[in-house]
């Protein structure tokens, strides 16, 4: 492609070109009155052209930029791209992003999220972490059905309170109780079965019932 000799002797001007090449961040088009220029897009330029895409470009005696994406020539997904960091500011009202067929997110190193309060509503949800650590002074929870799977397991409570309908465990090895006392109160009836049964006090041990059978 042969760039024009001269852009424009005139002040900038306005025209409609199309892109038909790409070098590096450069873009040769043509523009309607047939004379062919290499340009970049302006900063203010947020969707990237591609090849046969119809454009608006300004012109003048230094050079030119190609201001805004005017027209598709084949259906592709629009790149947004800036130079540099971004911030998008908002001193009144809100922002709202909407997109029928989902929002895909790369932060790359690092994401933060702060907000007073948050409300997140899905029907599926999947979360996979190497590391999640979690904080706070309130946690509630509520679930029809939960299951939890763990290799090591370890809880730690000041005071540790739990209410069941119905409850039943069931340890396949060894397990173990220390406590500083254990008192148990069973309303209706508390049996123990087991092939050994070793009971052992320090100082006494007392058995007391209306009646108590032995053998």
């Amino acid at each position: 492609m042969n760039e024009a000799p001269q852009y424009c002797d005139a002040a900038a001007q306005l025209r409609h070109a199309q892109v038909n090449a790409l070098d590096g961040e450069r873009f040769g088009v043509v523009s309607n009155d047939g004379r062919r220029y290499w340009l970049k897009p302006a900063f203010g330029c947020l969707v990237r052209p591609a090849v046969g895409d119809k454009v608006l470009v300004s012109l003048d005696a230094q050079g030119g930029y190609i201001l805004s994406v005017l027209e598709r020539a084949i259906a592709q997904p629009a790149r947004m791209h800036l130079e540099g960091d971004l911030h998008l500011s908002l001193p009144a009202g809100a922002l709202s992003i909407q997109a029928r067929d989902g929002v895909s997110l790369d932060a790359g190193i690092a994401l933060r999220v702060c907000a007073e309060q948050g409300s997140v509503q899905m029907q599926r949800a999947h979360l996979t972490v190497g590391t999640l650590a979690m904080s706070g002074e309130h946690l509630q929870n509520h679930w029809v059905e939960r299951h939890d799977s763990s290799v090591y397991h370890r809880e730690k409570a000041v005071r540790h309170e739990a209410d069941f309908a119905d409850s039943r465990r069931r340890v396949e090895g060894h397990e173990e109780l220390h406590s500083g006392s254990l008192r148990q109160r069973v309303r209706d009836d508390w049996s123990v079965q087991a092939d050994t049964l070793g009971l052992n006090a320090q100082r006494s041990v007392a058995i007391d019932g209306d009646s108590i059978k032995l053998g």
